[in-house]
């Protein structure tokens, strides 16, 4: 009997993969038996490892989710490859690029592209594979929002507001695709050692007082790693959430608490 976390013979598209929470999503739903087509702007590393360790095949590619030929290219050397897509795991995000300022302050500019990849590169994305999850009746989608949607974490505006778009358009698009037995579901992770964190903060010394204080306001008094989202990720792309859809789990350790 195949067991509920069971991804044998999977096929799923990582977006954001080469970095701290992307390849860390890859190792775990590699380690369930999933295939896995890992993309980002830089060609993720470690393929070979994947395929050694767990026995899967780990196609590395590069992809500007903000790129329409990027995205069909993909999609379809994905195709080309294993002939079918069962599940998308939207992780790529602007985050640690950005600079924490009042929103009155933020440049056009850089709303635009945090809205180009954040929200316009998601919607692109699962709108070039839905339709091959159409011909098989079959898929998961999972969208990695941001639990800042639920404190209304200040001075990053752009970033916020597009994350709330994710959760939005999570609810919409699982309306919309329900009837073709393909879920649509999100999460929101906490604040989370990553080095994009690390980037956005500006100084070790800044970062440290952040997630500290973060700590501080946890039920559960640690710091939050990348592996703490993996087993939610896992848990929307398999069969033991097969009539979840259009819901969001929060992954915070009690920051939030709704």
């Amino acid at each position: 009997m195949k067991g509920l976390f069971d991804l044998s013979g999977y096929v799923t598209i990582v977006t954001g993969a080469a970095g701290g929470l992307g390849s860390e999503m890859v190792k775990a739903l590699a380690a369930q038996g999933s295939n896995i087509v890992a993309l980002d702007l830089i060609e993720p590393p470690f393929a070979a490892e994947i395929e050694k360790q767990y026995g899967v095949k780990c196609l590395p590619l590069v992809c500007d989710i903000t790129k329409q030929d990027d995205i069909h290219a993909a999609v379809a050397k994905t195709i080309d490859t294993f002939g079918k897509v069962d599940a998308l795991v939207n992780n790529a995000a602007l985050y640690g690029g950005l600079t924490m300022k009042p929103f009155q302050e933020i440049e056009p500019e850089e709303w635009d592209r945090v809205f180009s990849i954040n929200v316009k590169g998601t919607w692109q994305m699962t709108s070039a594979v839905v339709p091959y999850m159409m011909e098989n009746n079959f898929g998961s989608i999972v969208n990695i929002s941001s639990c800042s949607i639920l404190q209304g974490v200040p001075l990053l505006c752009h970033y916020v507001a597009s994350k709330g778009a994710v959760w939005a358009m999570t609810r919409t698009m699982a309306n919309e695709l329900g009837q073709y037995k393909i879920r649509v579901n999100s999460i929101t992770p906490g604040y989370t050692l990553t080095q994009a964190s690390l980037q956005l903060a500006g100084s070790k010394e800044a970062f440290e007082k952040n997630y500290q204080r973060n700590i501080d306001d946890r039920s559960i008094q640690r710091g939050m790693m990348p592996d703490d989202v993996i087993g939610a990720v896992v848990f929307l792309v398999s069969d033991a959430s097969a009539f979840i859809t259009g819901q969001n789990i929060n992954v915070d350790g009690g920051s939030v608490h709704y």
